[in-house]
């Protein structure tokens, strides 16, 4: 358990520090559609290889060995980066190749963390609350020690990865299944399951507006001429309340039903992303950015935890890329590309209130079947 709370904590700081990597952009001379361009690559990159490497970690006989191997390879690659920003081909090909490498990171560390909690009885919150600590003092960290320029931020992350690397070969050796047990399980059996296809269409369209404030956010925050310091602060203090929630989210998500706590995450996303069109101060950015911790539950913790009960053991690592995929992937294609081409035109703002409007429409269209799952469930409970 305790090996289990160290990756979280150090693997997490990379992915903090990563929320500065749109003003990092910024920084080297990269436009709006540039920016999105580079995401939208990456992205489809990775969906073409997230299910392949999903597949690998659940024929692997243990599931830290593909993970170690992705980080530790991402880790030297992103030492490349800086040599390479002056041209935006390279960059781009440097850059796709080190996210291929980071593909497996979170679904395969996320199915360890659950399998292994879940078989002692204990809750998976408290793990993944450590990462929130790490993402904390990763993103605090770097608008720190690299508020004057943030040229060195991917010789950072290459150190951050391949300590991770070092740490993912101590995590306990859960096994994939696959492998151990020589019985092969096609992915599309995830898509016959009703439910997980509910499940993945709400978080894909709740996940496109994350998806753009994820790429743009701080450089939102540059624009409006906020430094890399105040930067960092606005986004550790927005996420700060992650600790408290992750504590109790196990039991807060026994308290209503996945498909419930999907509607609310949508309504209360409407206000959050209506906020970041308007609000101009750090002190209502925090607050409007507090309201991600609405998406951390409904759109990533939940459909994890729920995942990871619902689906069969020798699909474990393949359910959580299939989420990573929609979320990380699609949404993210949609998110920051199309996202990126509005904003070059209209601003971040315009594009942040047409994300509250979609938000809205997506809890409209879809208030409906998920009720309706929720009504299902509580009489199968009665």
């Amino acid at each position: 358990m305790k090996t289990l709370y160290l990756f979280f904590a150090v693997y997490f700081i990379y992915v903090g520090m990563t929320g500065m990597v749109p003003k990092f952009y910024g920084e080297i001379g990269l436009s709006d559609s540039q920016i999105g361009g580079i995401t939208t690559v990456i992205t489809v990159v990775g969906l073409l290889l997230q299910p392949a490497w999903g597949t690998l970690a659940d024929r692997a006989k243990y599931k830290k060995t593909v993970l170690a191997l992705g980080l530790a390879v991402a880790g030297v690659i992103s030492f490349l980066v800086l040599p390479v920003s002056g041209n935006y081909g390279l960059l781009l090909l440097t850059l796709t190749a080190f996210n291929i490498f980071l593909l497996p990171a979170m679904p395969v560390s996320n199915a360890i963390g659950i399998e292994y909690t879940t078989a002692r009885r204990k809750n998976f919150g408290p793990i993944r609350m450590m990462g929130t600590v790490g993402y904390q003092a990763g993103i605090l960290g770097v608008g720190l020690v690299l508020a004057e320029s943030l040229r060195g931020l991917y010789q950072a992350i290459g150190i951050i990865l391949l300590i991770s690397a070092a740490l993912a070969l101590l995590l306990p050796p859960v096994r994939g299944h696959q492998g151990s047990k020589g019985k092969k399980v096609p992915m599309s059996v995830l898509l016959r399951d009703r439910n997980i296809v509910l499940l993945l269409a709400v978080t894909f369209f709740a996940h496109i507006g994350h998806q753009f404030s994820l790429s743009f956010f701080t450089k939102h925050l540059g624009d409006l001429g906020m430094g890399n310091s105040l930067t960092g602060l606005i986004t550790m203090l927005s996420v700060s309340l992650e600790i408290p929630f992750l504590l109790v989210g196990d039991r807060l998500m026994r308290k209503l039903s996945i498909w419930r706590w999907q509607l609310c995450g949508l309504l209360i996303g409407t206000i959050r992303f209506a906020m970041l069109s308007f609000v101009r101060t750090p002190v209502m950015l925090v607050f409007a950015q507090t309201l991600s911790i609405v998406y951390l539950a409904c759109f990533e913790f939940f459909p994890m935890l729920y995942l990871g009960k619902s689906v069969k053991e020798e699909l474990q690592v393949t359910g959580q890329s299939m989420l990573q995929m929609i979320s990380f992937g699609l949404a993210r294609i949609v998110g920051a590309m199309a996202g990126g081409l509005i904003a070059d035109a209209r601003g971040i703002p315009f594009v942040f209130g047409l994300i509250a409007v979609m938000t809205l429409c997506t809890a409209a269209v879809f208030a409906r079947p998920l009720l309706r799952r929720d009504r299902a469930e509580r009489t199968l409970g009665r």
